[in-house]
């Protein structure tokens, strides 16, 4: 192994969709630098960029996850062009759906947030969504929003593009190398201890993913990301429902339909947000019963779909479903990039230019990146209810 690979000018933990966005971002601002990724999975995608839906969306009830999705606009849009890639990119829209008073009130108060920082989103009353999408159940929704920016885009073509972009530009990337320790010197990184020996860096950037907290904890670092398992029906689609329907979400039961890019099948799922936090990505037979009930109540011809499997994946969560973005606190050289808390796949394109800037620069214009320091919890507050952002009502949660 070269020098350059075993004392890199960055080392960044984690070859998903966010570790390999930051490795992008800072080699094409710095050609010179030489960067390492480890990657605890086997081979690419095998860790939770692999197992996402692809979604991608503007209709976000928080401003600094819609800047978010602002700021990776133009790179999704250019993404086929740029790497000369097909990545299956669909502006297809999500449909918000209000089966309540509460939901539905939100959603008139949100849109007129979203209109006003430049993204379309049309609001639908009762008559207007069921002349609109007749498959819907009849009698259930008060309302439901629609943007048409929402879109779709294949995650592993995706990951597999910037995978070759940065391999060109240089970068080493090491699979089944797990980072399982952390190196200080003082209040300094040093480098990182893995299985297959030690390599030494002054520059570590954490995109562990659901693995986030268990690094940070080998120095000392307490970091509030926690892993949920997430439970995904793969169906046929069901008979009424056209191609190129948009993502349908019930914010009431958080149930959601994403039609695959060949139509012939659909992703389910979202029922499954009172879930314990782990690791384990077992199939729980016992809760769909439940999940198909919710499918019948927002799309009854659900009932008539064929089931052909079923899948888990891990999403990593904060308690404000915010990322965790900056330097440690009081730990020179480790950077954070953590807690996407489901929105890793359409936020990435922002999270590496801004993590980018912020190991080359010092600072970032992109953002207020004070709104996603990693010091926020440590001061204990109530976070806003989050309604569009995770597909159902969340209580505030004191850190």
């Amino acid at each position: 192994m070269s020098s350059k690979q075993l004392n890199p000018d960055i080392i960044i933990i984690g070859a998903g969709i966010i570790g390999l966005s930051i490795a992008y971002h800072l080699l094409e601002a710095a050609p010179k630098l030489s960067v390492t990724l480890l990657e605890k999975e086997k081979m690419l995608g095998g860790g939770s960029t692999g197992k996402g839906t692809g979604s991608i969306r503007y209709q976000l009830s928080s401003p600094q996850l819609r800047r978010l999705s602002l700021l990776s606009r133009d790179f999704f849009l250019k993404f086929e062009s740029t790497f000369d890639a097909p990545i299956w990119y669909l502006e297809k829209g999500c449909l918000m759906l209000a089966a309540d008073e509460g939901s539905w009130n939100h959603l008139q108060l949100t849109t007129e947030q979203v209109v006003a920082d430049g993204i379309p989103m049309e609001l639908l009353k009762q008559e207007e969504l069921l002349k609109n999408f007749p498959y819907l159940h009849s009698s259930r929704f008060l309302g439901g929003t629609l943007c048409p920016w929402d879109a779709y885009a294949d995650p592993y073509a995706v990951l597999a593009a910037l995978y070759a972009a940065v391999r060109r530009k240089g970068a080493t990337v090491h699979f089944g190398r797990e980072a399982t320790k952390l190196i200080l010197n003082g209040d300094t990184i040093k480098g990182v201890e893995t299985g297959q020996g030690t390599i030494w860096s002054p520059l570590i950037v954490n995109a562990a993913g659901p693995y986030a907290a268990q690094l940070a904890a080998t120095v000392g670092i307490t970091l509030p990301v926690q892993p949920f398992r997430r439970q995904v029906y793969v169906c046929t689609n069901p008979k009424d429902v056209p191609p190129a329907t948009p993502l349908i979400v019930d914010l009431s039961t958080g149930f959601y339909l994403h039609q695959e890019a060949s139509a012939r099948t659909v992703l389910l799922g979202g029922t499954d947000k009172d879930t314990w936090p782990g690791f384990e990505e077992v199939v729980d037979k016992s809760v769909a019963e439940d999940f198909f009930l919710a499918a019948t109540e927002t799309i009854p011809s659900t009932i008539d779909i064929k089931w052909l499997r079923t899948y888990t994946g891990i999403c990593e969560q904060t308690p404000d479903f915010h990322p965790i973005i900056g330097e440690a606190p009081g730990l020179k050289g480790f950077f954070l990039a953590n807690g996407l808390s489901g929105h890793g796949f359409m936020h990435a394109p922002a999270v590496g230019r801004i993590v980018a800037d912020l190991i080359l620069n010092g600072k970032t214009e992109q953002i207020d990146i004070n709104l996603f320091h990693p010091d926020r919890f440590a001061k204990g507050y109530l976070t806003e209810p989050i309604l569009l952002d995770n597909y159902s009502v969340k209580d505030a949660v004191r850190t």
